[in-house]
């Protein structure tokens, strides 16, 4: 038994697409039993299986696990940074308070030789009460010169007394 089968060539150069020939070459062919029953022992065409979105579904996780990781090491970038300014800012605040801590141990051994002298000052000061009895003290023996001095003046006294009337004597005798 003899088919006809249409066979349709659609190659460019059938078409002629360039060249503007817009025909089609279409020839029936007669093919013999034998191509007949190899075209029939074929088993059936199947549909073309469907692709599962597994490749989908596959890049997405990787996306979403490179973009976490992409953030991830951002993120640990920026956190690095900023421990990094914060380091720098305690460091600085330590330097500033070792200063001034020295400045304070400066001022406190000041204070503390000041106190030591004002302590010997006080051990070498005379108190109210010192002060007081030295003042008696001078006013008794301001008193005991007082005193003896004027003795002294009338001692004195007498004996100029004891000289004149001597020596007036003498004189009236010898006058």
């Amino acid at each position: 038994m003899f088919t006809r089968i249409l066979v349709a060539q659609s190659s460019r150069l059938a078409l002629g697409s360039k060249q503007g020939w817009g025909r089609r070459l279409v020839s029936t062919v007669k093919v013999g039993e034998e191509a007949a029953s190899a075209i029939a022992s074929r088993p059936p065409a199947q549909a073309p299986k469907k692709k599962r979105p597994i490749g989908g579904f596959r890049g997405g996780v990787v996306g979403f696990l490179l973009g976490v990781t992409t953030a991830g090491a951002l993120g640990f970038v920026y956190l690095i940074e900023e421990y990094h300014k914060a380091t720098g800012l305690v460091l600085s605040s330590v330097d500033e308070l070792e200063k001034s801590s020295a400045k304070v141990r400066e001022h406190v051994k000041k204070i503390e030789a000041v106190e030591a002298q004002l302590q010997k000052l006080r051990q070498t000061a005379a108190t109210t009460q010192q002060v007081g009895q030295l003042r008696a003290d001078w006013r008794k023996q301001n008193d005991i010169l007082t005193r003896d001095h004027l003795e002294l003046k009338a001692h004195v006294w007498e004996i100029e007394q004891d000289v004149e009337s001597v020596l007036g004597k003498r004189q009236k005798q010898s006058q």
